[in-house]
């Protein structure tokens, strides 16, 4: 017996968000330590199902592809959340932004996990994400803590978002400012090699006890992006997953929220031509 089923981006996404909040690396920092979640969509899901809150979570990207672009959401932007002892902290009105970044990093040590969702992920469990800040933004913040500390990066992302090779990719892209060209906003790229990859197939493992392929991508009329997953499992494993599957089913899709493009100060040559 197995079982076949496509699931839309904002499907997996919610999928995803609630392996993540059930992971073991996160159940022991939400007891014990630390949680700092960076901004996106895939995140958004997780903060809902780890905090059991509502997130508008188009408002929670920082970047975003929306209407065929890459992007920035506008500056009235949720923050990132960081938990400390399964209690959500207050921000710091004190700080600037990466200020207050910078303070928070700076009380993360082993133990505490950072959740970030990727941009790119390949079949060899590489992550790649797109660096729209001049300084690197978040992410090149943490790493260092992640590299040099033992923090443990959980990073939630659909099969949708599956490149060939990440290495590759990176090795092909430029700085934000060196491209002749630009559909979007300019970015540059990281790749991180070991963080832990938790996708829709992982998700259904943990959650059920499922195994799962991925057997196909795409589709139209609202399921562009969808992943298509054969599952095995033992008959109570297939049982938990279809029912976990069909809780799932009819996610509506995330709306687009992006920055006006009068109010972008990158103003891409797509957009604004220069000549």
């Amino acid at each position: 017996m197995s079982v076949l089923v496509s699931l839309t981006p904002s499907e997996s996404k919610r999928l995803i968000g609630k392996a993540a909040a059930a992971h073991p690396l996160v159940r022991k920092a939400f007891a014990e330590g630390n949680i700092l979640v960076s901004n996106g969509t895939t995140t958004g899901y997780f903060v809902e199902e780890l905090l059991g809150e509502k997130l508008d979570i188009s408002r929670f990207p920082c970047g975003v592809t929306a209407e065929g672009v890459l992007c920035q959401s506008p500056d009235d932007r949720l923050r990132s959340v960081w938990i400390q002892k399964g209690r959500q902290m207050e921000h710091f009105p004190e700080c600037s932004d990466y200020e207050e970044l910078d303070a928070i990093i700076g009380q993360m040590g082993p133990g505490d996990v950072y959740v970030k969702g990727a941009n790119a992920v390949d079949a060899e469990g590489n992550a790649g994400f797109f660096l729209a800040h001049p300084t690197g933004g978040n992410i090149m913040r943490m790493l260092p803590k992640v590299y040099a500390q033992g923090v443990h990066f959980l990073i939630p992302v659909g099969l949708e978002k599956l490149v060939a090779s990440v290495p590759e990719a990176q090795r092909h892209m430029k700085g934000i400012g060196e491209y002749s060209f630009t559909f979007g906003r300019g970015c540059g790229y990281v790749t991180v090699t070991n963080g832990v990859i938790l996708h829709e197939i992982a998700a259904l493992s943990l959650l059920t006890g499922v195994h799962a392929w991925h057997a196909g991508s795409g589709g139209i009329g609202g399921s562009e992006g969808a992943v298509s997953l054969v599952l095995e499992g033992t008959p109570e494993e297939e049982e938990a997953a279809v029912a976990l599957l069909s809780s799932i089913k009819g996610e509506p899709p995330i709306p687009a929220w992006k920055k006006r493009c009068a109010d972008c100060t990158f103003r891409c040559r797509y957009r604004y031509p220069r000549g």
